[in-house]
């Protein structure tokens, strides 16, 4: 496993930012802490804004404040995909989450965080690595440890 060079890129799926906004306990919130502390640079776009605030009034509105306050200070939120980024992406994730995998390719994220990999196929691992929020987190962390050993 390749240590990762930081800061890097990380696209949240909304499953992430609901469950980091929900808990302080899980892989989701530490990996949004790391946003806020600069090692990662955490992106969100339009889709998922709205997809998550429309999920939290609902589901779990006490998170709603919380997850107000990760937006304003862990993630930049992107404006929905181009079309060409559409496109690229179309064939590559399961039709209602194209505009998520558009928006992560659009935004140069290394990482697309989510806890439903199978929904996304990317064709290029290389590019965007489809990962769940504890397999990141171990790996940061494993990046972090290696830059203290030395």
């Amino acid at each position: 496993m390749a240590p990762i060079s930081l800061p890097v890129t990380v696209f949240f799926d909304s499953d992430a930012m609901i469950a980091g906004s929900a808990s302080t306990a899980g892989a989701s919130f530490a990996l949004l802490q790391f946003a806020e502390l600069g090692f990662i640079h955490g992106v969100i776009s339009k889709q998922v804004l709205e997809e998550c605030r429309k999920n939290l009034f609902e589901k779990l509105p006490e998170a709603v404040l919380p997850f107000e306050k990760i937006v304003e200070r862990c993630v930049t939120v992107n404006s929905p995909p181009s079309p060409r980024f559409v496109s690229l992406a179309s064939n590559q994730a399961k039709a209602k989450d194209i505009g998520i995998l558009a928006s992560a390719l659009e935004a140069a994220a290394r990482f697309l965080v989510t806890f439903n990999t199978k929904d996304y196929r990317p064709s290029d691992t290389r590019q965007i690595e489809v990962i769940t929020p504890g397999d990141l987190l171990f790996r940061i962390r494993s990046t972090l440890a290696g830059a203290v050993e030395k």
